[in-house]
């Protein structure tokens, strides 16, 4: 493995910061580091471990530093030296407490732009305990006086059909859950880092201090499942669950998996499939277009992108 410890930039230009590079919720990080680089900026990326999803990035161009939203003194280091950075919090428990840690080592090192993903429940009365924490976050960079946006997404990533469908997909032909027949607004996590660091570079790209960005399509569950089916050629089936029925199914999944339950990302999507069903439908904007200037990632894209992960490995 490649010294990554002893990896630095050798830009003249301060790094941008960035977090999440090796994260799995919708792989926004990963994609914000790799347009930045495309761009000619210098990038170091936040990372937990050095294993091998490090090495990757290392191996991009990337500098590399070891550190923990938990652990204020290596947050501290990590923003040595940096003016701009990009914040984004898995769907999990924390975050608030994260972005106080963060929002402490940037004002001590002289941060002075954030761009963090957030979410469109973000509100102090969100039905979501996700939405409300984030909400808390937003104030925390507020608070510390930072310019910056505060990137809500007001849709679906496709990727999260990979991690909370893709087994079910490939070993029994099936999406479930309980979002019915809900029109759902979706987006690539390609795009939304694409637009993140648009937004970091270019501070006139947006003047608002908080967007909220909209997928590029509506689709149904049952819509999307089709998609898959006819573009693998092989059989997906979509079911309706009871949102007590999809929670006990996706809390089962984590556990066969062997990993940690993310009880609180689990909620999270619960209370969505809940909330959804009385409320206006996402939007669909064309914010990728007008930020990035590329053509957005449809639906299809996505799928002729992974067809291995969502390919059934039986027929019906």
């Amino acid at each position: 493995m490649t010294n990554m410890a002893q990896h630095t930039a050798t830009h003249t230009r301060k790094p941008i910061l960035v977090t999440g590079a090796t994260g799995r919720q919708g792989g926004t990080g990963r994609a914000v580091a790799t347009v930045l680089l495309e761009r000619g900026m210098p990038v170091r990326a936040l990372v937990r471990t050095l294993d091998e999803r490090a090495e990757a990035l290392c191996e991009l161009g990337l500098e590399i530093v070891v550190g923990d939203f938990g652990n204020y003194r290596s947050l501290v280091a990590a923003l040595d030296g940096v003016e701009s950075a990009y914040f984004c919090y898995p769907v999990a428990a924390g975050v608030a407490e994260a972005a106080g840690f963060f929002a402490g080592a940037g004002r001590e090192r002289g941060l002075k732009r954030v761009v963090d993903l957030s979410l469109a429940t973000t509100r102090v009365d969100s039905s979501s305990p996700q939405g409300r924490a984030q909400w808390v976050a937003e104030q925390i960079f507020e608070w510390a006086g930072f310019d910056g946006i505060h990137l809500r997404i007001a849709a679906f990533f496709m990727e999260n059909i990979l991690v909370t469908d893709g087994e079910n997909i490939r070993r029994n032909g099936r999406i479930a859950n309980s979002f019915g027949d809900k029109a759902l607004s979706w987006i690539s996590g390609a795009d939304v880092g694409s637009m993140a660091s648009s937004l970091l570079i270019d501070a006139d790209a947006v003047r608002d201090r908080i967007l909220i960005a909209g997928g590029v399509e509506h689709l149904t569950y049952a819509e999307a499942t089709a998609e898959i089916s006819a573009t693998v050629g092989v059989p997906v089936r979509y079911e309706e669950l009871t949102p007590d029925r999809w929670r006990e199914e996706l809390i089962a999944g984590a556990k066969a998996d062997g990993g940690e339950v993310n009880v609180r990302g689990i909620d999270h999507l619960v209370a969505q499939s809940i909330a959804l069903k009385s409320a206006p439908a996402l939007p669909v904007t064309d914010h990728v277009r007008q930020i990035t200037g590329r053509e957005p990632v449809t639906f299809t894209d996505f799928v002729k992108q992974h067809l291995p992960e969502l390919t059934p490995s039986i027929h019906e």
